[in-house]
């Protein structure tokens, strides 16, 4: 059982009251930053060095030896006054940027991790210099503040760092643990192979799709699940994921859109997003598996909501269009015609088209309504 979280920064004051030097303290929300990255990120590591010579790099992820490389700035910056925060931000890229050219690797993405609540102004600051630096170095630049840094937490994914950092906002009882549906599985991935999430994943280059037939399966599997029982309040809450799941992939897919290559291809777009969503935070009312998060993605998908090319609705079309197609009945000849008079019945299970239900959810192929 858990209690609520405090609003930042009260929720991160705890840092000093529980260490007894700014430079502890600091530390230790260094420490608290890297370990919370690894809840979605597991290679997420840091690097030290003496006279804090470690390359403007607090938490990072990927090639230090020349390849691509996510770097996250850790500033236990509690209330950001005045400009001093804004000399610090400079400074702190510019010294990775710096030893990034120097080492040869590149920075694909720089993120900002502070505890504070930016005021608007401080916020229109920062995106501003975001954007006039992204279109100078080809980094991309982003912000965790307090509020997003509390949301993480709040995750079932991430309750052993809650637990590690925020103990005192876990209830005594630690024995009882959060309890989560089973993730149905299947091996038939033949059932998804005219699915449009399937179509859209192959139009962006992916030619292995059994991992995300097995998240739709579970994710599909769990709502029919929940609507035979009734559970009014479970399906709201699993339509509350979808919808965060869909804001993720929204956001995702208009930061990168404008970079997509010639054939519309966005490497990086499908790996952040069903990365990002395996961490959603749960809802009240129901705790899912990274799998059923997951899979909200690939639900997304299959209702038309979302694809990981720039013209993924036209990609969705033509799905549409070639089963339409597929689905018009040929017109019989006469002696069939004359065969089929003598059928008393036709099994309805041949009837069943790619967004036909089958009777039992381990067939089940349908989109969320």
């Amino acid at each position: 059982m858990t209690r609520q979280l405090p609003e930042p920064p009260q929720l991160f004051a705890r840092f000093d009251s529980d260490n007894n030097s700014d430079g502890a303290a600091r530390e230790r929300f260094e420490q608290f930053v890297t370990d919370l990255i690894a809840v979605q990120w597991v290679d997420a590591t840091t690097v030290a060095a003496k006279n804090h010579n470690d390359w403007g790099i607090d938490t990072f992820v990927g090639d230090l030896g020349g390849g691509g490389v996510q770097v996250w700035q850790s500033k236990y910056v509690l209330e950001w006054q005045g400009k001093s925060p804004q000399s610090q931000v400079r400074k702190s890229f510019d010294s990775a940027a710096t030893k990034a050219k120097e080492k040869k690797y590149r920075i694909v993405e720089w993120t900002l991790v502070v505890p504070a609540i930016l005021h608007p102004e401080q916020m229109r600051w920062f995106q501003g210099w975001a954007q006039r630096t992204q279109r100078a170095t080809k980094t991309r630049i982003k912000i965790w503040q307090g509020d997003m840094l509390r949301r993480r937490l709040m995750s079932s994914e991430a309750f052993d760092v809650r637990r590690e950092y925020f103990p005192h906002t876990i209830a005594s009882m630690l024995s009882q643990t959060i309890s989560a549906p089973d993730v149905a599985l299947t091996e038939n991935y033949s059932l998804f192979e005219d699915a449009l999430f399937v179509r859209q994943l192959q139009a962006a280059g992916y030619s292995e799709t059994s991992a995300a037939c097995g998240m739709y399966f579970a994710t599909e599997a769990l709502r029919r699940d929940l609507e035979a029982k009734e559970s009014v309040s479970e399906l709201r809450a699993l339509r509350t994921i979808q919808l965060d799941v869909h804001g993720i992939w929204e956001m995702r897919f208009n930061e990168q859109a404008p970079a997509a290559s010639t054939d519309g291809k966005m490497t990086a777009l499908y790996s952040t997003v069903i990365t990002e969503a395996a961490v959603v935070p749960d809802t009240a009312g129901l705790v899912l598996q990274r799998a059923h998060k997951q899979g909200a993605v690939h639900m997304l998908v299959e209702q038309q909501k979302a694809g990981w090319v720039k013209d993924w609705r036209m990609v969705a079309a033509d799905h549409a269009a070639n089963r339409v197609e597929a689905d018009a009945p040929m017109q019989p000849s006469s002696n069939e015609t004359k065969a089929s008079l003598g059928a008393s019945r036709v099994d309805n299970s041949e009837l069943l088209g790619p967004n036909r239900l089958p009777s039992e959810p381990t067939d089940c192929l349908a989109t969320t309504e």
